[in-house]
């Protein structure tokens, strides 16, 4: 038997677990523009979705290595994105439930219907996200989720009078956005 010279292979070196500021570092601008091609122009949101990858990263950095990081992370920013797309479109859904009730001899859609529809829903789906934050998310429970504002305050653990002045604030600035609001329903 003859004895073939073989190279002697290389030791094997465990993958080592990268650390979250490197990871980030690394990669934080290559999931916003992953997370810009879902967000139609919206920085912000984008950014948002940027933060929740890296919240994902935070809780999985203990398994993940770097040679399979990325792929990693493109599918999580598309997971990411596909779900807050799926939520806005259940929000605004609700909006345009609201702004549309069903009837139950409802006309034919025709494309000018749809148009005065979509355009109805952007617009008050802009209106509500010109809102602050708490007095946004108050007016959505109120109208979307139709809490009343004890639920609402217990709920975000607010007294109902802070409950109170926010939905009032909300109301005004609606109102004078061009918004008629009757019992917190745009």
């Amino acid at each position: 038997m003859s004895r073939a010279l073989h190279p002697k292979a290389p030791p094997t070196v465990p993958a080592r677990p990268v650390s979250f500021d490197a990871l980030y570092e690394e990669h934080a601008e290559d999931v916003y523009v992953w997370a810009m091609r879902y967000a139609a122009g919206r920085s912000g949101w984008a950014e948002d979705i940027t933060h929740d990858v890296f919240l994902k990263v935070w809780e999985h950095q203990a398994w993940l290595r770097e040679e399979d990081v990325r792929g990693w992370l493109f599918r999580v920013t598309q997971n990411v994105a596909f779900s807050a797309l799926r939520r806005e479109k259940t929000f605004r859904q609700r909006i345009a439930d609201l702004l549309f009730p069903s009837q139950p001899t409802q006309t034919e859609s025709t494309p000018e219907k749809d148009l005065v529809r979509r355009e109805a829903v952007r617009s008050a789906t802009a209106a509500l996200d010109r809102l602050p934050g708490q007095e946004r998310v108050v007016m959505a429970l109120k109208i979307l989720d139709d809490l009343s504002q004890r639920e609402i305050a217990q709920l975000l653990s607010l007294s109902e009078g802070y409950v109170s002045k926010l939905i009032s604030r909300a109301h005004g600035r609606l109102t004078a956005w061009g918004w008629e609001v009757e019992d917190g329903t745009p």
